[in-house]
């Protein structure tokens, strides 16, 4: 009885289209995010990404393909934010050095993008 039960609640749940479109649709707001003219606007932009990687966290997955993008989409924002605050700290420092290291951290960290994206889509589409 009670396995009958979780099989029918788990019927009604959301399925994989639904929870690749909740992904997307969160991931999409960082398309929007205008590019900062100083530092002070890469402040603000990694606190946007930062609550962006939020939002993808708190959709709930059950896919296990899909979990693990999620969970990458998730860490690249993550990189991606803490690559923008080293920035800043740098420019701050005025450490050249610094501020092209947290340059190639964030191209590193931008980079991983379109393949995260190449392989949700393969997902989502089957």
């Amino acid at each position: 009885m009670a396995l009958t039960c979780g099989l029918a609640l788990y019927g009604c749940g959301e399925n994989k289209i639904s929870q690749c479109n909740k992904i997307v649709t969160v991931a999409n707001k960082a398309k929007s995010l205008a590019v900062p003219k100083d530092s002070s606007g890469f402040v603000q932009l990694s606190e946007n990404i930062d609550q962006i990687r939020v939002e993808v966290q708190a959709i709930a997955i059950q896919d296990s393909k899909l979990k693990e993008q999620q969970i990458q989409l998730s860490g690249m924002y993550a990189d991606i934010s803490q690559s923008l605050k080293a920035q800043v700290k740098a420019i701050e420092a005025k450490d050249k050095s610094a501020v092209d290291k947290a340059k190639q951290d964030l191209g590193a960290a931008a980079s991983k993008e379109s393949d995260i994206v190449d392989r949700l889509n393969a997902l989502c589409t089957k």
